[in-house]
């Protein structure tokens, strides 16, 4: 194939992904680094995700390396997360060895979506990531400096400053040579396309096997080395009656902004203190309303949380019960995935959208998804939209969206896009 890229979460990899599949560039998911769809072979671009972003240092390494691991691949890119969540560092290490990478090059920001770099501090709509919601999840925990988060790294580290990068690729290409040789990472700034633009020209000219490390914002400027297939427009949705399934896992104040442009009698919340004793059959339960809903012609959006004081009220019932976080929200994950399940077993609807990469993952396994093609069109900067390829839900319209990308109106947008509107 000509590009392999491996993202630490499902949206993530749906997300980069589009990158590529926007170019005209026949792009495929793989949900699981160990499922691919039989008739989703011989990609130009093939997408894979280790479901590693909170996973232990070891057996992140362990996931991108096998993921790596007897696929080959003209450009090889390692997905990470724009607010820098998750296994960073580890991960672009273990991608280097794997690929036999001499050059890391790495650019998290993504300008459209509000992320950019700038005198080594990753932003978040022009505020230091430490200032953030996201803070929380960085790691290493408060750190926005891009260039620290490889502090520990066994390779030599160089950042690149805007300066730099606004002068052009010779200039980029004078830093880089004049850095060594052998493995080794470079991190760099960026403020817009532009700036993404030239680092991917630099990275591509420079000489060397390197390896690309960003977000959604740096896919959409690598070059692929060979042509690949083109895939068809068209309609997003496919309307046949039946209404749109929505999963929503993401607790992000985006995401929650959204859920509360949808009209009430469409919103199908899992009450947090039962989802806590018994996950599966509260989930069930949701599934049979939303069943009934999409045998109608109508929506459903399942969720366990609509406002803050729900997830307070949820992370709450766990404590009392003797749960830690992760079991709250392993136990959450259970509920809305066994709700697809039961939605989804007596036919497709004319579209689902899923948004929290854990949950986009969680109800995937559960309703037999193992991978999506990239149709290159997008609801909106982060919102790619693709159709499910193979399995009983074949040629599905689906749409994925990362918790905090999109605005207020994403999800209603989404549904109409899904059910044929514009």
């Amino acid at each position: 194939m000509e590009v392999l890229l491996v993202a630490d979460d499902l949206t993530g990899a749906v997300d980069a992904g589009h990158g590529f599949a926007r170019r005209g560039h026949r792009t495929v998911v793989a949900v699981s680094e160990r499922d691919i769809a039989p008739d989703a072979d011989d990609p130009a671009v093939l997408a894979v995700n280790t479901d590693s972003r909170y996973a232990e240092d070891d057996d992140a390494r362990e996931a991108v390396a096998r993921a790596l691991g007897g696929r080959e691949a003209l450009v090889v890119y390692k997905k990470v997360d724009s607010t820098l969540r998750g296994n960073v560092a580890s991960e672009v290490e273990a991608a280097i060895e794997a690929s036999d990478a001499d050059l890391a090059v790495v650019a998290p920001a993504f300008p459209a979506a509000g992320r950019t770099t700038r005198e080594g501090i990753h932003r978040v709509e022009g505020r230091r990531l430490s200032e953030t919601g996201y803070a929380d999840d960085a790691n290493p925990p408060g750190s926005d400096r891009l260039p620290a988060l490889f502090e520990q790294a066994r390779y030599p580290v160089e950042h690149v400053p805007l300066e730099t990068v606004a002068e052009g690729v010779g200039a980029i290409h004078e830093v880089l040579e004049s850095s060594g040789e052998g493995p080794r990472i470079a991190t760099f700034d960026a403020a817009d396309d532009g700036h993404l633009a030239t680092i991917a020209r630099a990275g591509g000219e420079l000489g060397e096997r390197v390896l690309y490390v960003g977000s959604g914002g740096l896919a959409a400027h690598i070059a692929v080395p060979e042509r690949g297939v083109g895939v068809a427009g068209g309609a997003v949705g496919s309307p046949d009656g039946s209404g749109v399934l929505a999963v929503v896992g993401s607790v992000a104040d985006a995401t929650l902004a959204g859920i509360e442009r949808v009209p009430d009698s469409t919103v199908i919340e899992l009450d947090g203190e039962e989802l806590v004793a018994e996950p599966e059959r509260v989930g069930r339960a949701a599934g049979e309303r939303a069943a009934a809903r999409l045998a109608r012609g109508e929506h459903a959006l399942v969720t366990a949380a609509r406002s803050r004081a729900d997830v307070a009220a949820t992370r709450d019932a766990g404590a009392r019960a003797g749960h830690d976080e992760n079991e709250v929200a392993a136990r959450v994950r259970r509920a809305l995935a066994a709700a697809a399940g039961v939605a989804l077993a007596e036919g497709r609807p004319s579209g689902l959208f899923l948004t929290g990469g854990d949950v986009a993952l969680a109800v995937c396994e559960e309703v037999g998804i193992d991978a999506i093609r990239l149709s290159g069109e997008a609801v909106a900067e982060g919102v790619p939209c693709g159709r499910v390829a193979g399995g009983p839900l074949s040629g599905t319209p689906l749409v994925t969206k990362a918790g905090g990308f999109g605005g207020e109106s994403t999800i209603v947008t989404v549904l109409g896009r899904l059910d044929g509107g514009s």
